[in-house]
């Protein structure tokens, strides 16, 4: 169906729920309603499923903590929280669990040890008003030249920020672009 071309967004309901996310967050907690932003890449590309009857998830949970007040990020920790997510889903999509062949759970410790994105966070720094525009990813740097001739930054950690918008680029490359002249 065509709804299930784009980003599903669940939990994303109210600011009450987000805030509620982000104080369990600070406490080192997972939400009891985590942030879910579930993508089914399966539904444009039938080439990545053994079959018609399959689909590849790919979900990105917000506010995950780096660190658990009681607790790792085991093993079991991690099973646990997989499978608290896909109950979050089994709310609007039911049997979503019951469907589940494999999962991978990679937690904020291991997205910095594989990917070595700092402190785990897909956007290279906090997306919140001290490191936006001007102040990202810092104060004197926002233009994304560096002192270094020739070196551009142009990641999530510039403006516009995370995502996948092609924006932070985009607008190097017009920097880029522009110091050419």
């Amino acid at each position: 169906m065509p709804h299930h071309q784009a980003n599903i967004h669940i939990n994303c309901e109210s600011m009450n729920i987000i805030q509620q996310a982000y104080e369990d967050f600070r406490e080192g907690i997972y939400s009891k309603r985590t942030l879910i932003e579930l993508v089914l890449p399966s539904s444009i590309d039938r080439t990545i499923v053994p079959d018609d009857n399959s689909h590849v998830a790919s979900i990105f949970t917000q506010y995950t903590p780096y660190e658990l007040k009681d607790g790792v990020w085991d093993q079991e920790m991690k099973d646990r929280y997989a499978k608290h997510v896909f109950s979050e889903i089994d709310v609007h999509a039911p049997n979503f669990s019951k469907s589940v062949i494999g999962y991978e759970v990679l937690p904020p410790p291991e997205l910095e040890r594989i990917f070595n994105m700092s402190g785990g966070n897909i956007f290279h720094g906090v997306m919140s008003l001290h490191q936006l525009y001007w102040l990202r990813p810092i104060k004197g740097y926002s233009n994304y030249s560096t002192p270094i001739k020739g070196l551009y930054l142009c990641g999530s950690g510039t403006h516009p920020g995370g995502g996948v918008t092609g924006g932070p680029g985009r607008l190097s490359a017009l920097n880029v672009l522009e110091d050419m002249k």
